[in-house]
């Protein structure tokens, strides 16, 4: 009777999942096939469990099996008959259990093992594919794993560097020594016992900027939606000096976000702003050395929705708020990754930071604090004045009917 098998497609996915399963990279982090073989006489588990598994079912076509006994039985053997080609891997005489060729190392050792083998590289888009990165990689050495470490701000997202386990710390080093562009952006290579010690770092900081539990402030104001940018001119790296400037910073509201008239929201008073910036921007529509904020909403707008761009006309920096936080995390990615290390505008590099930790607490804080003052201003103004009086035209808050309470520039972290 022949002996079923797997597609040439399928059967080197199910390969490369199953030996990650069994990996050092995996087996100390997975309690419970660590369990599983531990629980084993002969340190194997039951293959139509291992197939079981969500990605071994996609592998497999298996999406519907609810239960490992309900795996076929010429789907088992065509795995096992692929499985037996790892050195890796070591099966049951019948086929219906699998586990390690060796045995595993004590934590300690395997631990500096694993980080001799593995390098941190850097920058990869937020939308990267583990799987690409893997083929990439494996064009220099062999790789046994690839990681996508989540940002530690917001784990939900990955932070922009990948973890590659390569099969000996031989190949790290050779690796190590290439310059290698992927994407279009040259990559930046480095242990991953370095990468470690930024991440510590990291973490530390981000505990020291997060507000404590009882703060009223922790939870009052949006998360992860702001990125500040600064533009350099293309042809001369120099801040952005666009031309007219002076002129134009007078025509612009000098309030920016924080200005409230008559106690609207901050959302109401913005789209004022916006009218106002457009009567004077639509005279520089065309004109290529003059950034708008309607030229800067181009070009991030690709990235999700634009909520907000903080900006005034003759300014080299300013910020942008997203109306989703993956929205920033994909623009800041893109323009990590860029060739320009920023994103076109115009004649212009826009060089993107995250604004983050007490640079983001403090940017929401002034746009409230400023929202609040304006209303008790205007309600003083209304008071005093009224209608008839015309006090409430003077309640811009600011000396000689100035408009003030445009954020100060907050700290890129």
């Amino acid at each position: 009777m022949a002996i079923p098998s797997l597609s040439q497609d399928t059967a080197k996915a199910v390969l490369r999942q199953v030996e990650f399963y069994f990996s050092d990279s995996n087996i100390p982090k997975d309690d419970f096939l660590k369990k599983k073989i531990k629980e084993s006489e002969d340190g194997l588990v039951s293959l139509a469990l291992i197939c079981s598994f969500s990605k071994m079912k996609g592998h497999l076509g298996l999406m519907e099996l609810k239960n490992p006994e309900d795996v076929p039985h010429d789907t088992l053997a065509a795995v096992a008959e692929t499985l037996r080609t790892s050195s890796s891997l070591k099966l049951s005489e019948d086929g219906k259990k699998v586990g390690r060729s060796t045995e595993l190392l004590e934590p300690e050792e395997l631990i500096e093992q694993l980080d001799s083998r593995t390098i941190a590289a850097s920058p990869f888009e937020f939308t990267v594919k583990r799987e690409d990165l893997e083929a990439y990689f494996n064009q220099y050495a062999k790789v046994n794993s690839v990681r996508l470490p989540r940002n530690v701000a917001n784990k939900k997202y990955f932070c922009g560097t990948a973890l590659i386990e390569f099969s000996d710390e031989g190949d790290a080093e050779k690796v190590l020594g290439q310059s290698l562009v992927f994407a279009g952006a040259e990559l930046e290579l480095k242990p991953k016992k370095d990468f470690d010690v930024i991440r510590v770092k990291e973490a530390e900081e981000f505990e020291r900027n997060r507000p404590s539990n009882n703060s009223d402030a922790e939870e009052k104001y949006p998360k992860g939606l702001l990125v500040a940018f600064t533009l350099k001119s293309i042809s001369t790296g120099d801040p952005a000096n666009q031309n007219g400037s002076d002129g134009k910073k007078t025509a612009e509201n000098e309030n920016g976000e924080g200005k409230n008239k008559n106690g609207s929201t901050i959302e109401e008073e913005e789209e004022v702003d916006e009218k106002e910036h457009k009567s004077t921007a639509s005279i520089y529509k065309d004109d290529m050395n003059v950034v708008l904020r309607e030229d800067l909403k181009d070009v991030f707008n690709k990235f999700g929705t634009v909520k907000y761009v903080d900006f005034r006309i003759g300014e080299d920096k300013g910020y942008i708020r997203f109306d989703e936080p993956e929205a920033a995390l994909k623009a800041h990615a893109a323009a990590v990754s860029a060739k320009e290390s920023g994103l076109v505008v115009k004649k212009f590099i826009a060089s993107l930071e995250p604004v983050t930790g007490d640079a983001e607490r403090e940017y929401w804080n002034r746009l409230r604090v400023n929202q609040e003052k304006h209303k008790g201003n205007n309600n003083c103004f209304q008071s005093r004045g009224g209608k008839n009086n015309r006090g409430g035209k003077r309640g811009w808050g600011g000396e000689n009917g100035s408009r003030r309470g445009r954020p100060s520039k907050a700290r890129r972290d």
